[in-house]
């Protein structure tokens, strides 16, 4: 459970994370790395809404084992540094 606080500011987020999450797909792109029995099975599964990052990279990157160009998660330092400022 997130405390009510938190709601508010969490939902305006995924706001904006949908948004580029969007415009990812219109460009081609918005998939995100599945395990391989996952990805057999909901072979579309990559490109829904419910299976992107909260926090995704700023940018786009190409995986250097399969080629795809995605969007990866921000790296776990950079959201442990935003916790540790929020106090």
């Amino acid at each position: 459970m997130l405390p009510e606080s938190v709601k508010p500011v969490l939902s305006e987020h995924l706001s904006q994370v949908k948004i580029i999450h969007e415009n990812d797909l219109s460009e081609g792109y918005g998939h995100v790395y599945l395990p391989y029995a996952l990805a057999r099975k909901h072979p579309n599964a990559d490109k829904e809404w419910g299976w992107q990052y909260v926090f995704p990279a700023k940018s786009l990157s190409k995986d250097s084992r399969s080629g795809v160009i995605r969007r990866h998660h921000i790296h776990e330092t950079a959201l442990q540094k935003a916790v540790k400022q929020g106090g």
